[in-house]
């Protein structure tokens, strides 16, 4: 193993945590405004890389244009699962997430089931959406496609931050995910607030799915990988913490790059399991999560 080696996993490591984190702050939205694990989070994403495959290569749609395409239908996906998934066992059990866990699941499974019918089983490759012609830097050569992974994701993750710290909107979902009955008593439709985090994750996790798709290729059968990155880095990072989503999922993007290049590279899956169990033994909410239900502060009934 070289130095050079070492950077190259280093950087390929960052770009895949800029993905996994996108993913894990779009569960992190919805089990902390919520008190639902939306284990269908990962189809959203699956999906985003076969409509990468359908938008830019089948339809020859312009990279920015297939983007904002595929985050609309996240935004719309997402909505369907709140609508499917979610709203139905509203009232109707004594464990509401508990109860949510299981209807994400089963419409995960047929969402995924289904796709598999309509695309097939084969993995496609999809072309980068920007140059494959690598960039030297200090000797270093740099995939294009890397760069702009991060980038990307640290734009939506600075969105994010801003959205929910400098704007009206932002405060609404800020106070309903601290105290959603505080919320209530001070005329927040926390409900609509909550159908709109459901939205606002769905497109994140398909404009995650767009950004990976060139370098794990489209496949129906992505989701499960895909969103067991995603939990890793909520899970190490903490439940229902957002400075957490990002930390973990820079830890699981960084072992998932590193792993190859001094290891077996089919090492990296167990390695990032033991770091999960090794961290929820220790804090079974994660290095920063809070107490509760799968980290939430308590289960919210909405």
């Amino acid at each position: 193993m070289t130095i050079t080696a070492l950077l190259l996993g280093t950087i390929t490591g960052l770009a895949l945590a800029s993905i996994y984190v996108l993913i894990a702050l779009s569960l992190t939205l919805v089990l902390a405004a919520s008190g639902v694990f939306n284990f269908a989070q990962g189809t959203i994403v699956m999906i985003g890389s076969v409509l990468a495959l359908i938008f830019g290569v089948r339809l020859g749609w312009p990279p920015l244009v297939a983007m904002a395409g595929i985050t609309l239908l996240g935004i719309a996906a997402g909505l369907l699962v709140h609508t499917i998934a979610v709203r139905p066992a509203i009232g109707r059990s004594r464990s509401f997430s508990h109860t949510t866990v299981l209807t994400t699941i089963g419409l995960a499974t047929a969402a995924n089931a289904f796709i598999a019918l309509l695309f097939g089983g084969d993995s496609y490759a999809v072309p980068s959406y920007v140059s494959d012609q690598p960039a030297i830097f200090f000797s270093i050569p740099l995939r294009p496609i890397y760069l702009v992974m991060v980038g990307a994701g640290a734009a939506v993750t600075i969105a994010i931050e801003v959205l929910l710290r400098r704007t009206q909107i932002g405060h609404m979902l800020r106070v309903t995910l601290e105290d959603a009955e505080g919320a209530q008593l001070l005329g927040i439709d926390t409900r609509k607030v909550i159908i709109s985090v459901f939205g606002l994750a769905g497109g994140m996790s398909a404009l995650a799915g767009y950004l990976i798709a060139p370098v794990t290729a489209a496949s129906a059968f992505l989701a499960q990988d895909l969103a067991f990155y995603g939990f890793a880095g909520m899970a190490i990072g903490g439940f229902g913490s957002f400075g957490g989503a990002l930390i973990g999922g820079v830890i699981v993007g960084l072992l998932a790059g590193i792993m190859p290049i001094v290891a077996n590279p089919q090492a990296a899956v167990p390695v990032i399991w033991g770091a999960v169990i090794a961290v929820l033994l220790v804090k079974p909410a994660g290095l920063f999560g809070t107490a509760g239900l799968f980290g939430a502060t308590r289960t919210r009934e909405v």
